[in-house]
């Protein structure tokens, strides 16, 4: 008798104790670094982090798989097959907004866009006489293939030359197969403190800032809806209590470029990005630094 009353009541309460659990959702898939000196995964990765523990609301935010080390080619169609990558950072254009699930919240306000050069130390006296696009256009830019700044680049007639892997860049710009490395305001410094034992004779040059509307999402597949919508409801609450612009002024990566007046230079070439969808809001503050930013008071 005793036996046929504790049965059910044990079976009752592991069914509660079953639908009581927290569910546990599969790993979120994300790219490897790049290569060791990658400084930029861990800035995205951490703030893809903090985005879905913003907007959890309740669910458990899912821990993150690194898969493999993938050059941006190689990362879209990974994405698209949805078997090694469930969330990917990168330059945003037109045709990646339409095949994939854009979250549009540029993830450095854009700073990618404002842009600074490597040189070799002896092309620095070359580049002190830029002071126009017509002047900046013999010389040749590298780039790494599959990048948006490609087209960008060749739309306003600049000269691009492509490299497979990024850290072949700093190989060709050694070995003089172009002349500049344009790298986003944040990323040039610290790419050269990493390497600065293997490429001594690279420089971030200061006297010249290139700026094009240029901005870094995070994409899904379109069918991850519902992923889409957590990073994105993260990321807007982020700006609302202002933790996006702190996690740019705490990170490696980024916390060096504030104050931002600090960083402008007088001489400026603009240029325009033609892939990026027509409706993007560059000139929104709420989301995008805009080029007063850099300006010194009462420049």
């Amino acid at each position: 008798m005793k036996l046929s009353v504790v049965v059910p009541v044990c079976l009752l309460f592991l069914c509660f104790l079953t639908r009581a659990a927290p569910e546990t959702p599969d790993p979120l898939l994300i790219a490897k670094p790049r290569s060791e000196f990658d400084m930029n995964h861990q800035y995205y990765t951490s703030l893809l982090k903090k985005a879905l523990t913003k907007a959890a609301a309740g669910r458990k935010v899912p821990d993150f798989k690194t898969t493999f080390a993938m050059e941006q080619g190689r990362a879209l169609r990974e994405l698209e097959k949805g078997e090694f990558l469930d969330v990917f950072w990168v330059g945003t254009d037109l045709t990646k907004e339409q095949q994939f699930r854009a979250i549009r919240i540029p993830l450095e306000r854009g700073l990618m866009g404002f842009r600074k050069f490597i040189l070799r130390k002896d092309s620095i006296a070359k580049f002190n006489s830029v002071r126009s696009l017509q002047q900046l256009q013999p010389l040749t830019a590298c780039q790494g293939a599959f990048w948006p700044d490609v087209d960008i680049m060749r739309h306003s007639g600049l000269k691009v030359e492509e490299a497979p892997v990024y850290e072949n860049i700093f190989k060709q710009m050694v070995a003089k197969r172009c002349d500049y490395f344009p790298r986003g305001l944040h990323e040039g410094v610290i790419e050269l403190e990493k390497r600065q034992a293997l490429y001594p004779q690279l420089v971030r040059f200061d006297n010249l800032m290139l700026h094009y509307p240029f901005a870094v999402y995070f994409f899904t597949r379109k069918e991850n809806e519902a992923l889409a919508l957590w990073i994105e409801q993260g990321l807007e609450q982020m700006i609302d209590d202002g933790e996006l612009l702190q996690h740019m002024q705490q990170q490696e990566l980024t916390h060096h470029v504030f104050p931002l007046q600090h960083k402008t230079t007088d001489q400026w070439i603009s240029i325009k990005n033609p892939l990026l969808s027509p409706d993007t809001p560059v000139q929104n503050s709420r989301y995008w630094f805009q080029p007063e930013d850099f300006k010194a008071a009462g420049k």
